[in-house]
């Protein structure tokens, strides 16, 4: 919790003793924090913690507004908020803060709300004072802080018997039926599937080192920093036209790439782990190098990850068909918000990782521009519309707006070569790894929201795969920016 609140005093002539609130009560109003409540109210409850929440309305004929506002009145022993400006504008809440104030007075507990902070939010004026619990970095360092909170600042009491049986009927009825429908699963990992056969190590034999280190920054092929020298893909022919007389390079020695990745470099003193954080590093740099050979642009996402991204005048602005057997479909990559007077591209990051196989993860991003060509030069402005602009874009169209891209960038075909030296490249297998399960999850459920800034019809996906003669399942996505 951020401070340290002091255990909550009781006031003389309390009329309700602490004894008699073993409760625990969860204040959320938006719909979207249902998920969230679920979790939480499903891993108190299995603490053997009494919770109760709008999501128990199990029966329509109950009066679960009295029973709720009398737990609220009579069994809590802290109101937890959900909050987030969603959440705290709403009436609702609004409402149970009041009668939380209430109840804090009479019971005499100025810590009765702990607000779960979800995202930053302006505290309600009866809360103002309260100390939140941050779940912004994590729902599970959250839980870990609240569980500490309520057993060692507030004490609140706990039961021996199981009461989590409620909420996973709770769950279940949120859930949907899984269907004996195999499905296709795309991941966002593209595995590699050729490394480059040696990697050298380069020492300078004289020049200065101011020199040296900013003729490395823009070197000509991937290359880190390592000692006196670096450590390269790239042969000496590559390389010494780029240092030229000033900076006489060495070849010091040097290793099939297959053993620096699985064992490291004894005669260097590099660890395993140290060589694998050196190869990831290598692959980005020659990723980043194909990117740039494409003519993408780059931008610097927080957290310094590069994100790559098409100019309106370099990818299509229409849609995008792609196909890998029995993984095809259709899907812009960039397009003009009328609605915003504004134009959105779609863009990724990369990074490479070597457990538990060889693969590139492949971040999604959304670049906004003006006219095209230039992001908006505001940081703020750029998260707002991230956050706002596909918000009701669902995982589907995530996929298959990272599957069209790649088609894109790969000229249709199913490598992705990234050129490590005048000869060699690191080389990427398309489509993304992906696998079928035995079971799938019907999505027809999902709620349609109507978007001006939708960049693409599903309806013209089933007619392009009518067009094209495909019959097979459908890929489903996972990731989102």
């Amino acid at each position: 919790m951020k401070g340290s609140p002091p255990q909550a005093a009781r006031a003389p002539g309390s009329v309700t003793e602490a004894a008699d609130r073993p409760a625990l009560f969860i204040s959320h109003a938006a719909p979207e924090d249902n998920a969230f409540t679920l979790w939480l109210g499903a891993k108190l409850s299995a603490m053997g913690y009494e919770v109760w929440a709008d999501v128990l309305r199990l029966r329509g004929g109950d009066d679960w507004q009295r029973k709720l506002e009398h737990a609220l009145r009579h069994r809590a022993r802290k109101m937890l908020l959900v909050a987030n400006p969603r959440a705290v504008d709403k009436q609702g809440v609004r409402n149970e803060i009041q009668i939380a104030s209430d109840v804090a007075r009479n019971i005499g507990d100025k810590e009765f709300v702990i607000p779960l902070r979800l995202t930053p939010f302006e505290a309600p004026f009866l809360i103002a004072h309260a100390q939140y619990i941050d779940f912004q970095r994590g729902w599970a360092l959250g839980l870990a802080e609240l569980l500490e909170t309520l057993d060692q600042t507030y004490q609140v009491p706990r039961s021996a018997t199981d009461n989590s049986a409620i909420w996973r009927e709770i769950q279940l009825l949120h859930s949907r039926a899984v269907a004996a429908t195999p499905e296709r699963l795309v991941s966002n990992w593209v595995a590699i599937e050729r490394l480059p056969s040696r990697i050298r190590y380069f020492d300078f034999r004289a020049g200065s080192e101011s020199l040296a280190q900013a003729r490395m920054k823009d070197a000509p092929w991937p290359l880190v920093p390592f000692r006196r020298g670096f450590l390269t893909f790239a042969r000496f022919h590559d390389l010494q036209d780029h240092f030229g007389a000033h900076l006489p390079l060495k070849l010091e020695a040097e290793l099939c790439t297959e053993g620096f990745v699985e064992s490291g470099w004894t005669k260097f003193d590099i660890a395993r782990w140290d060589a694998r954080n050196k190869f990831s590093d290598l692959a980005r740099q020659a990723l980043e190098g194909l990117f740039r050979s494409k003519g993408l642009k780059s931008y610097r996402m927080s957290g310094w990850q590069q994100a790559w991204w098409p100019p309106v005048d370099l990818a299509p602005t229409t849609k995008v068909a792609f196909r890998w057997g029995d993984i095809a479909g259709l899907r812009q990559i960039q397009g003009v918000s009328a609605k915003r007077q504004m134009n959105w591209h779609f863009g990724v990051s990369v990074a490479a990782r070597t457990a538990p196989f060889r693969h590139v993860r492949i971040l999604s991003r959304l670049i906004f521009t003006q006219d095209g060509q230039k992001p908006f030069d505001d940081p703020a402005k750029m998260h707002r519309l991230r956050r706002s602009f596909a918000k009701t874009w669902r995982n589907r169209r995530w996929r298959d707006m990272l599957l069209a891209f790649l088609h894109w960038l790969a000229d249709g075909g199913d490598v992705l070569s990234a050129a490590v030296n005048g000869d060699e490249a690191l080389v990427l297998k398309l489509p993304p790894v992906s696998w079928m399960a035995p079971v799938s999850i019907p999505t027809e459920a999902d709620p349609v929201e109507d978007d001006d800034d939708d960049p693409s019809d599903d309806d013209d996906i089933d007619e392009y795969e009518a067009e094209e003669g495909f019959d097979g399942p459908q890929a489903t996505g996972e990731e989102e920016p």
